[in-house]
């Protein structure tokens, strides 16, 4: 996995997984039957999301190992994986964005900025570094590099006035833009970032996540022009498909659309006649 290049929460995640089919079967787990990991799939009680995940990495192991003839069958080919629904982007409210925005403490503002208006993960704030921003570029921007986002795909996010009035006077001289505050080297986790940002919101009265600002930006986005490219450019989606999530919670077409609909006091009356 290392050798794929997969993050080392991913490596880790499935090494937990496996773990806990160990302690089930009560034997190694490159050993387990069908009929064991039948019986750990029965117990599993978590949310469908997380039962899709842990089943994921499953599969991946047994189809290793039979490409690696170390099995002759696959025994999580049969594992039925619950059914996900197609959720759509929560995009955070303006009103209560702004109110967030202007009682952020010094270190939580930026942050909340480059997800609001830039759309950037936490896992990509996390890991800025100084050089990546291009205050001086035409336009000026932020490099969201390989290193620092979900998959291994750079993308190049312009900054708005605003973004770049907020940022640049912050930026460090070199190194990580946001650096740790308990004297450890390295920059901060993606995790530290999404839960003081989400406290944060929540001292605030809102019911809301670092990522929903990162959908607000992706759907405020879509509505200027309506172009998904662009959109899905900005976001770093993969797949265009992600990024038409966003259409379906754009307010500007949907807005039009039940307006025009004829109403009562604006229907014609037909005569009997």
């Amino acid at each position: 996995m290392r050798q794929r290049g997969l993050a080392e929460s991913t490596i880790g995640k499935r090494a937990r997984v496996l773990a806990r089919i160990a302690v089930f079967s009560g034997a190694p787990v490159c050993e387990a039957s069908e009929y064991q990991l039948a019986g750990w799939r029965a117990g599993l009680t978590a949310g469908p999301d997380a039962v899709a995940a842990d089943l994921s990495q499953v599969r991946e192991f047994f189809r290793w190992l039979r490409a690696e003839g170390l099995r002759d069958d696959d025994p999580a080919v049969r594992l039925v994986r619950p059914r996900l629904a197609r959720r759509l982007p929560r995009p955070i409210p303006d009103d209560q964005l702004l109110y967030a925005l202007a009682c952020a403490p010094p270190r939580i503002r930026p942050w909340l900025v480059l997800a609001g208006w830039a759309g950037l993960r936490a896992k990509e704030i996390a890991y800025l570094r100084r050089e990546r921003v291009v205050e001086t570029g035409r336009p000026p921007g932020i490099l969201v590099a390989a290193d620092a986002t979900k998959g291994t795909t750079e993308r190049y996010v312009p900054m708005c006035d605003f973004v770049a009035e907020e940022l640049v006077p912050v930026l460090p001289a070199s190194g990580w833009v946001f650096r740790r505050l308990d004297g450890q080297r390295g920059p901060n986790t993606p995790s530290l970032v999404s839960k003081l940002a989400g406290r944060h919101l929540h001292a605030c009265g809102i019911a809301a996540t670092l990522h929903q600002l990162r959908h607000r930006f992706g759907t405020a986005a879509y509505d200027v022009d309506h172009d998904l490219r662009v959109v899905q450019e900005l976001m770093g989606h993969a797949s265009v498909a992600t990024t038409a999530l966003y259409t379906k919670v754009s307010s500007s077409s949907a807005v039009a659309t039940v307006q025009a609909l004829p109403a009562p006091g604006h229907l014609r009356v037909v005569s009997a006649e």
